[in-house]
């Protein structure tokens, strides 16, 4: 705050300044120029505008004018107008370096508002062409690639950005999300097709052994090759060296392993698991699941109450604590619809809050990867 009241005072102080030499007001725009970003500072557009015009009406040499005066109209909505300055700005023969810089900045925020995508990144190719080793220009092009799904571009561009040190994670999971983008467009038998999927997740799980998308991949890989054994191999993998996950492939442990005939050997693993991570919401109600279908209903009700105590703003375990005391079949359908209404999850990036209402290993807010988790 003091910062800004210093400011506010120099800005005052010139434009009396020139207020008192009116002849090299009269030559230039600045003293319009500096009541528009007097006006920016109060939240002011419309006056800001005003004096923008202003002030490149006064002085067509005033870059920074015609700089804000764009970014202004694109704020305001009016993106092709806010281009169309930018643009104009191109043509000046005299720009040096930073303006350049800033100004293909400013025309990148353009087309990405215009919703051109492949035009901001030409526009942030350019800078890079200005200068090298300007790590935004990088980081930026890489968030557009992710929002665009193009994990191919993402993958050359952060192997050759300036990325100091590099993520083998994140490597990891552009590797993984190419395998799966391409796993999802196989039709029928393809060997060819089927072996770059296979060696892009091997790639991944090479960058990145730990890597919780390329092991969701491999398994989804083996799975979708009924080859059962090896994807629930990866599906264990994932309940074992990362529990917080589970919720992830739950369904598909236990559809393999049912299909294996191993199905009796995923309670001792629940188990395992419930006993060393208490708070383990997935994991312990599937344990209790489990019990319920062994008709161990005892056992699943001491799982459902310990649920109850540790997560006693949810609703899930104590349906089902009722379901287990309740016999009449209204009720219970009733009840059967209530927990199924309450079954559409959501989640929540745990860097930046963001909510899905599906899962993502992607967060497209502030770009963390495998971030997601379910809301309780």
């Amino acid at each position: 705050m003091t910062m800004l009241i210093i400011i506010v005072i120099a800005l005052i102080a010139i434009i009396l300044y020139l207020f008192f030499y009116p002849g090299k007001a009269k030559k230039t725009g600045y003293h319009p120029y500096l009541e528009s970003l007097i006006a920016l500072l109060d939240n002011n557009e419309e006056l800001a505008m005003k004096r923008l015009k202003e002030a490149v009406n006064v002085d067509s040499d005033l870059f920074d004018a015609y700089l804000r005066l764009g970014d202004l109209y694109r704020k305001r909505g009016d993106v092709s107008r806010a281009m169309q300055i930018h643009q104009s700005l191109t043509a000046r023969p005299t720009l040096k370096r930073h303006e350049e810089k800033k100004l293909y900045y400013a025309l990148a925020q353009d087309a990405l508002d215009a919703n051109r995508p492949n035009r901001a990144i030409s526009f942030l190719k350019e800078i890079l062409k200005i200068d090298k080793k300007d790590k935004h220009a990088y980081e930026t092009i890489l968030q557009i690639y992710e929002d665009m799904k193009s994990y191919n571009d993402c993958i050359t561009i952060y192997e050759e950005g300036k990325f100091k040190p590099k993520d083998d994670n994140r490597l990891a999971f552009y590797y993984a999300a190419l395998a799966k983008n391409k796993m999802d467009k196989l039709l029928g038998e393809d060997e060819e097709s089927e072996k770059e999927v296979f060696n892009l997740l091997k790639k991944s799980l090479r960058l990145a052994s730990d890597s919780i998308t390329g092991t969701y991949y491999m398994g989804n890989f083996f799975e979708r090759k009924d080859d059962l054994r090896k994807a629930r191999e990866y599906y264990q993998k994932i309940i074992n060296e990362h529990p917080e996950c589970a919720f992830l492939i739950i369904p598909h442990f236990e559809k393999v392993s049912f299909e294996l005939g191993s199905f009796n050997d995923i309670i001792p693993i629940y188990e395992k698991i419930a006993a060393k991570y208490p708070k383990n919401f997935s994991v312990g109600f599937a344990l209790a699941n489990l019990y319920e279908k062994k008709n161990d209903l005892e056992a699943a009700e001491d799982v459902y109450l310990k649920l109850s105590e540790l997560f006693p703003r949810s609703v899930l375990p104590k349906i089902r604590l009722l379901k287990l005391k309740t016999v009449d079949e209204t009720t219970l359908s009733a009840l059967d619809e209530i927990e199924a209404a309450l079954w559409r999850q959501e989640f929540r990036c745990h860097n930046c809050g963001n909510m899905r209402a599906d899962f993502s290993f992607l967060c497209e807010k502030c770009h963390a990867i495998e971030s997601f988790s379910p809301v309780l």
